[in-house]
């Protein structure tokens, strides 16, 4: 295994029973939409019948019901909403299963712990979460209360290194 498998590895590998969240905070509503669309495009299947809730309309509609539920969101016409996707396919590897949470100002990722991330799922997350946040000036990763201080500069270097143009170096 390389440098990112050696860096991160524990904080996706082992199954405890957590959902952990990675929030990418400080964006635009266009650049939410875009992120919503890009997710949507490298996703090959929706987990369930996702729904929302559509104020305009007074009620939960499914999320395809509407042309882009997030631009709803970001308007403030429908609630903030999650969903799941699988087979994520970006850059050269592929993530079996993310959440996905859509606000008016950050797309929050969640993911399940264990053994189906190696490293190259590690990347495709990563690799996803810098393409989301290199489209602001403003974006920012927000983790959980519970992740450590050290785990989250690790994290922060891992993405930062992975930005670069040459990450192995």
């Amino acid at each position: 295994m390389g440098w990112l498998w050696n860096d991160i590895h524990d904080m996706f590998d082992e199954d405890d029973g957590s959902f952990p969240e990675i929030c990418i905070c400080g964006l635009t509503a266009a650049e939410v939409i875009a992120g919503y669309r890009l997710i949507r495009e490298k996703a090959r299947f929706m987990v369930g019948g996702p729904r929302f809730f559509n104020l305009e309309a007074g009620q939960e509609m499914e999320i395809d019901a509407v042309e882009c539920a997030a631009t709803l969101v970001c308007r403030q016409k429908a609630h903030p909403f999650h969903f799941m996707v699988r087979d994520l396919a970006f850059g050269s590897g592929k993530v079996h299963e993310i959440g996905v949470f859509i606000l008016d100002n950050a797309i929050a990722i969640d993911y399940e712990k264990g053994r189906i991330w190696g490293e190259l799922q590690i990347e495709t997350l990563l690799l996803l979460i810098n393409k989301l946040k290199e489209t602001s000036d403003k974006a920012f990763i927000r983790l959980e209360d519970a992740v450590s201080p050290k785990d989250r500069d690790r994290l922060e270097a891992a993405l930062k290194r992975l930005a670069s143009p040459h990450p192995d170096d």
